[in-house]
């Protein structure tokens, strides 16, 4: 199908808000500026996008929510082979799934980059503090399940879990802080996943009730 001059519009506008907001961060944006890059009019951005807000969730949203519904995949898949007593437990499927998100970042990384470090002020300001919520979350459904199963030998505290996964986080994205090349996240990633499982697998080591 041929593509609209108004999609057509409309995709030159999202990369020329993208680049405004690269280059100046949400707050500092300016809608007639990114009408001066777009070559049309400020109030003909309004015809497409209501506000700023409105205009830098349309570039963003799109990977945002596929991370985030990728996430709410995994941690349902996890607790799903735990309820069957099945256990991912191969260091090489964590490093594989480890590296699709790195290409996934990477594939959009300007949009990862807008969410971490330009998207104060936004609606969007909080979208990794919400993930983090979310595997917070997801981390503690799974340990629960582990002790009713009695596959755990001890109760984690909950604010002990939260800590470390924000820190897991932390050193995830820093491949997004430091603006490493794809090639060097994924060698970091292949450094990292191996460090987090160990210890991941150290604070849910499993009894064997059989």
């Amino acid at each position: 199908m041929s593509t609209s001059k108004a999609e057509l519009t409309e995709q030159r506008l999202l990369a020329c808000a993208k680049a405004e907001f690269l280059e100046k961060g949400y707050a500092a944006a300016n809608l007639r500026f990114i009408a001066q890059r777009a070559g049309m009019t400020t109030g003909a951005i309004y015809r497409y996008f209501s506000n700023k807000d409105i205009l830098f969730e349309a570039v963003v949203g799109p990977a945002a929510n596929h991370i985030q519904s990728k996430l709410e995949e995994i941690a349902g898949r996890q607790l799903e082979l735990l309820t069957t007593k099945e256990f991912i437990t191969d260091l090489t499927t964590s490093e594989t799934v480890a590296h699709q998100f790195v290409d996934y970042i990477y594939d959009n990384f300007d949009v990862f980059d807008l969410l971490l470090n330009h998207s104060a002020g936004s609606s969007m300001e909080g979208f990794i503090d919400s993930l983090i919520e979310l595997d917070i979350t997801s981390t503690q459904a799974y340990i629960d399940k582990m002790l009713q199963l009695g596959l755990l030998k001890i109760n984690p505290p909950v604010r002990v879990i939260a800590l470390l996964v924000k820190q897991n986080y932390k050193q995830l994205l820093e491949i997004v802080t430091s603006k490493m090349t794809r090639a060097e996240a994924n060698e970091y990633i292949s450094l990292l996943v191996p460090f987090l499982c160990a210890g991941w697998r150290t604070i849910l080591e499993k009894t064997d009730t059989r």
